[in-house]
């Protein structure tokens, strides 16, 4: 490669490295200017400049610039939030604010410096205009913290102001005065119009309505259902992305996919990618693209073992969020000192008349109002809330896609459970169990011990019983502090949700643990977007907080 190839891709990759950060020192240099602005507003002008522009410009033309520019300010520190985030919308209202706050310092003082400076400020906009490549929705906000930091700016701006005209009387005149050095009167009127305009945007920003998730149609969930039946690769949990809540990221070819949903600012991907194994690499890269130049931060949760060093290979940060549950069948036993529970809970399940069955696929519309009413009376027994995203939710059309585990005693159904199953992998997954008062006791271990030795004798090698949430994460000095945060919550959040406890249960049927991992991009923060699961799961801050 010649010397001149080399500068080349050198000059190239300096220039995309610059474009990469020209919205976040754009979003800065706006703030700043912002604050000049406002701060020039608050503050006395020159007295022989006001004395020179009073002699060739009208009273009104001063007071409008003086109070104009005060707003401009406030208005350019606020658009430094869309700055930020890259969006195309927020590069023009920057270049006007910074091209009417120029006019503005003229008209208002003859500040030239000022001026110059929005000027410039503008231009190097502009020749970054392609480094703002996201479309602007008209209710995307102004972040909170932004709002904060104009907010602290403005009584920065307005303490200058205070110290400056703290020699001056007040008089109640002053804010009905419209004279030539009339700076005070000007101060008191702009910073009202400051205030409610701080106000106005503190609102908007707390009280934004969350981004409308899109409907999924039929035709949607047919194409998915195909992808899960053509990829020898997807888990026993893959039918879980067939409940209706989520969204689809398709391949050009339509043939792979990436389930998700998208919460305030990130998109969650739920396992990994399924369809083609050489679209899936593709795939994950234009996700997190598109998520990017929609201004969301991509995460992949649930990712299994196996997807690592693709996401590893895209820079994502990575950390366990728990561990799957998974009970091999060939060496399951309930024999034993360790599974004196489950030989109890058997037969004690036998002695009462209880009997197990798996109904195949489509059964469950034939059952559903005798088992509504035991989903119902579940919900109401423990307090609990419908889940959903990860986890199976009560629903006659997703109940009739798998098989159905079912325990009856004299006849009547006490409890069920719905039996995901892989097409090509030797796995099954125990997704939603309900059972009805009274049953009895030690009921669910008798249902979940019967659909592992089901699956045993026809052929299935695994049974999933599923995640539990924050195992195996260590709580040790040189641990990240995702992992410190997480050991903590399991072992100290039992007045919420027994973390521990769900452990202890699925270990009483002596599974393999196997970890599984959350990924993102780096600068997301992974306490809040494992938070948004548990808010996509549990329905909600309710939901998060009730047993069940």
């Amino acid at each position: 490669m010649s010397k001149g190839d080399r500068r080349g891709r050198l000059r190239k990759a300096l220039g995309g490295l610059a474009l990469e950060l020209a919205p976040q020192a754009a979003a800065i240099a706006a703030f700043l200017a912002g604050f000049l602005v406002l701060a020039s507003a608050a503050t006395p002008a020159i007295a022989e400049r006001i004395a020179w522009l009073g002699n060739k410009a009208p009273i009104v033309l001063i007071e409008f610039s003086h109070f104009g520019a005060s707003i401009v300010g406030v208005l350019l520190m606020l658009v430094g939030s869309g700055l930020w985030r890259r969006r195309e919308g927020a590069l023009w209202v920057a270049m006007f604010l910074l091209i009417t706050g120029a006019v503005l310092s003229i008209t208002k003082g003859l500040e030239y410096g000022v001026a110059a400076l929005l000027l410039l400020l503008a231009f190097l906009l502009w020749i970054a205009r392609s480094a703002f490549d996201r479309p602007s929705r008209l209710r995307a906000g102004i972040g909170s913290i932004w709002v904060a930091a104009t907010f602290a700016a403005v009584v920065a701006a307005g303490e200058l102001g205070v110290v400056a005209y703290r020699e001056a009387p007040y008089s109640d005149e002053l804010w009905w005065t419209f004279v030539q050095d009339g700076d005070v009167s000007r101060f008191m009127r702009a910073g009202v119009a400051v205030g409610v305009l701080i106000l106005v945007a503190a609102v908007l920003a707390l009280f934004s309505p969350p981004r409308r998730r899109r409907s999924v149609n039929p035709e949607d969930l047919a194409r998915v259902e195909a992808i899960i039946a053509a990829d020898p690769t997807a888990s026993s949990s893959a039918p879980i992305l067939l409940m209706g809540d989520k969204e689809f990221f398709f391949s050009d070819s339509g043939q792979t996919m990436i389930a998700f949903r998208s919460r305030g600012s990130r998109w969650i991907a739920l396992g990994p990618p399924l369809g083609l194994a050489e679209e899936k690499a593709d795939l994950m890269w234009r996700f997190a693209e598109v998520a990017d130049r929609f201004g969301a931060a991509p995460v992949f949760y649930a990712a299994p073992a196996g997807l690592l060093p693709q996401l590893a290979a895209m820079g994502c940060v990575i950390r366990q969020v728990g561990e799957e549950a998974v009970v091999i069948t060939e060496t399951f036993s309930i024999s034993g000192k360790g599974k004196q529970n489950l030989r109890t809970a058997c037969n004690k399940a036998a002695a009462e008349g209880c009997e197990f069955e798996v109904l195949p696929a489509g059964s469950a519309s034939g059952l559903a109002a005798e088992l509504k009413a035991i989903s119902d009376a579940w919900l109401r027994e423990h307090a609990g809330a419908e889940k959903s995203f990860s986890m199976g939710r009560f629903d006659i059309a997703y109940l009739d896609r798998m098989p159905l585990a079912l325990i009856r005693r004299e006849g009547k159904i006490i409890a069920f459970a719905n039996i995901l199953v892989a097409q090509e992998a030797s796995q099954v997954k125990v997704d939603l169990m309900r059972y009805i008062e009274p049953s009895p006791h030690g009921v669910m271990d008798y249902l979940l011990t019967r659909v592992i030795q089901w699956a045993g004798e026809v052929g299935y090698r695994e049974v999933s019983l599923g995640m539990a949430p924050l195992s195996g994460l260590e709580n040790r000095r040189l641990a990240p502090l995702f992992a410190r945060l997480g050991a903590l919550v399991y072992a100290e959040a039992g007045a919420f949700y027994s973390f521990g406890g769900l452990h202890a249960y699925k270990q009483k049927f002596g599974p393999e643990w196997r970890p599984m991992y959350m990924a993102g991009r780096p600068g997301v923060i992974m306490p809040l977007a494992l938070l948004d699961v548990a808010l996509l799961t549990g329905g909600g801050w309710r939901g998060v907080f009730l047993k069940g």
